[in-house]
């Protein structure tokens, strides 16, 4: 057994909860600060984001690890993270997490097989479970996509949570082919999923407004590389 250590530095400028942090983990800065429903100015993730980007990230890699290990058909894994975070008179407590995953190039008739891996992986998946002592460390929806499924014409995401829009939205854009295209429709400007689809895409996908408000939001996507 061998000890390991991970290291990572954080900057911390300004005064309250305007404050601005930069954490440097793998080389890489990440912005972060008090989110805006708690108070701060909402630059960047939060430490709330962080951890459960902690969890998402070691819950995804032991779910590969044993879809792999029991040969269960996968191309990509999207999990989604929500976490829920109780605040009170000068305290907060985050009290529950759920990750929902999606299982891109799988074969749907053996969801069952599917189901049982995403609730193994969540009991093996080290992070998670230090902090299955004081949180609710739960699964959500799996989803299964089989290889060659067709786009969907029209994704409508109105009525799913924030964190199942995500999810849903760049598992389906994953999925198109070169020259296939979808129609997002939302019920606010989803102009920051372009940020972060252009962020983590590059310039694969182009946007077209097709709708723009004041109630709902229709957005053309079409990958072209």
């Amino acid at each position: 057994m061998a000890n390991l250590t991970f290291e990572v530095t954080t900057e911390w400028t300004g005064r309250g909860t305007d404050a601005v942090g930069v954490v440097h983990t793998g080389q890489q800065p990440v912005a972060w600060s008090v989110p805006a429903s708690m108070g701060g100015n909402g630059e960047g993730s939060s430490p709330e984001e962080l951890l459960a980007s902690a969890v998402a990230s070691c819950y995804t890699a032991t779910l590969g690890s044993l879809l792999h290990r029991d040969r269960l058909p996968w191309t990509q894994l999207r999990v989604a993270a929500a976490e829920m975070v109780t605040t009170g008179p000068g305290r907060a407590r985050i009290n529950r997490i759920v990750v929902s995953p999606t299982v891109l190039g799988a074969e749907p008739e053996r969801s069952g097989d599917y189901e049982r891996l995403a609730t193994l992986a969540r009991d093996h998946c080290f992070v998670g479970r230090h902090l299955a002592a004081d949180v609710a460390y739960e699964v959500g929806t799996v989803t299964l996509t089989a290889a060659g499924t067709p786009p969907p014409d029209v994704l409508d995401v109105r009525t799913l949570s924030p964190a199942r829009r995500h999810q849903l939205i760049f598992a389906t854009l994953d999925g198109l082919g070169v020259g296939q295209a979808v129609t997002l429709v939302n019920d606010h400007d989803p102009v920051p999923l372009r940020y972060q689809l252009e962020a983590t895409r590059g310039e694969s996908f182009s946007w077209e407004a097709v709708e723009a408000g004041p109630t709902t939001w229709r957005v053309r996507i079409a990958r072209h590389s």
